[in-house]
């Protein structure tokens, strides 16, 4: 599993390769929570390099979500293959997750709704 965070204007962009299994969810939360702690509460995950997620993946997602809302800010999923994007419609992940295609239509998700103060 490889993880690359790069700040952005608004937003974290997080990318992700490989396979997340249980043995790697805790290496990506601490990756997502530096990442709220560091910068703004905007969160992009770029999946587009994920192959498989493992149910403690999900987990790292959702404590990622909830914890952008609560800082004020959103987290945007892009580039889910079939395989990751029909275990979030089986999980239901996919209503409550705001998932795009690519980076570059959830930017414009960020650049539409000014980042929110705590």
């Amino acid at each position: 599993m490889n993880i690359k965070s790069t700040p952005g204007e608004n937003h974290t962009l997080i990318s992700l390769e490989g396979r997340l299994e249980a043995t790697q969810a805790g290496e990506v939360q601490a990756e997502i929570q530096s990442a709220l702690t560091a910068g703004p509460p905007n969160l992009l995950l770029d999946c587009s390099g994920l192959s498989y997620v493992a149910s403690m993946g999900l987990r790292c997602f959702l404590l990622a979500h909830k914890e952008a809302q609560k800082a004020g800010g959103r987290t945007i999923f892009s580039g889910l293959n079939e395989n990751v994007r029909s275990v979030f419609a089986l999980t239901g992940f996919d209503k409550i997750i705001q998932v795009t295609g690519t980076p570059e239509e959830a930017l414009r998700f960020f650049k539409a709704a000014p980042e929110k103060k705590p």
